[in-house]
């Protein structure tokens, strides 16, 4: 059985789902059943590049596929997934799963009602480099008392919701490396957009057992900064995921410099994954569940910035 799926969204990341699901279709890993896109130009482009069906109407693929692939602005994942859902459809929505931990949960509640796959798109749990790193990290000596990570860069979405959504990816970071529940989370905003709607730069301090963390995510003016330093008692581990290389200092020395290889790219490696589950009827690697539990970590973070208070997790 080759899983047919549709994708919804072309645009800006959802140009990169397309080309992926083309070179998994000529794999016959899946079968590209369609796009739907709303854009006069990018239809116009993807008709000029692509023989490949398309509509403005998801409910013209829906009964000839086995899961669809959600590319779409995050302000609409809610209403998009719990349509698909309710058809009794497979899903796979890039992140955030919602923008609310209510309506994430409701989602992943949902799909376990129908026994749907529901997949959020977290990359970075395809990430060798984050592979390597946590490898590092479970050894007792590495394990650290602080880390702080940074996703900050010169280029920010345009979708309104501000950073600390956008790069939701440094918050699943920490669940991927330490699978620990939060006590609570503080936050605050360094920077505003020119309107005021919403923050472009913040800093978030996680609680957990034994570990604390600070997260800085957002606009800066040059370059990106994808870095994250951990501090055990004996150990100083650098990891640069811009560059794929991880450093461990022992006492002020540099013990040990690792570069490490990305032989598929991750987001490869999570569609085929997708199609996979549909076929064995499995559960993803990145469910509901934890796509709504880095949800509240997100949202918790907004409301700590709006009430100047830190928040029980």
């Amino acid at each position: 059985m080759i899983p047919k799926i549709v994708l919804i969204g072309a645009g800006r990341f959802g140009s990169n789902h397309l080309r992926t699901l083309i070179q998994l279709d000529k794999k016959k890993i899946i079968k590209l059943a369609g796009v739907v896109e709303q854009e006069p130009k990018i239809i116009k482009e993807i008709k000029r590049k692509y023989k490949i069906p398309i509509s403005k109407n998801l409910d013209d693929f829906l009964d000839n596929v086995d899961g669809v692939d959600v590319v779409t602005p995050p302000q609409t994942h809610y209403k998009i997934v719990k349509y698909i859902l309710k058809k009794k459809k497979h899903v796979f929505v890039e992140k955030p799963l919602a923008l609310t931990y209510k309506d994430a949960n409701d989602l992943y509640q949902i799909s376990k009602k129908y026994k749907n796959i529901l997949q959020v798109g977290h990359i970075l749990r395809y990430n060798e480099t984050i592979k390597f790193l946590k490898r590092i990290i479970k050894k007792k000596i590495n394990f650290p008392y602080y880390i702080t990570s940074n996703f900050l860069q010169d280029r920010i979405q345009g979708h309104e919701i501000g950073s600390i959504f956008i790069f939701l990816h440094a918050f699943d970071l920490m669940d991927i490396l330490f699978e620990l529940k939060p006590i609570d989370v503080l936050a605050y905003a360094n920077l505003y957009s020119k309107d005021r709607t919403h923050e472009i730069n913040s800093s978030v301090l996680i609680r957990y057992k034994n570990l604390n963390a600070t997260v800085n995510v957002g606009w800066i003016p040059q370059g990106v900064n994808r870095r994250i330093d951990a501090y055990s008692n004996k150990t100083h581990i650098i990891c640069d995921l811009a560059e794929q290389q991880i450093i461990v200092n022992e006492l002020n020395k540099r013990v040990k410099k690792f570069t490490i290889k990305q032989k598929e790219e991750p987001l490869s490696l999570e569609l085929k994954e997708f199609a996979r589950c549909i076929k064995n009827n499995s559960k993803p690697k990145v469910d509901g569940k934890i796509g709504a539990r880095i949800v509240k970590i997100c949202e918790l973070a907004n409301k700590s910035i709006k009430k100047n208070k830190s928040m029980n997790f």
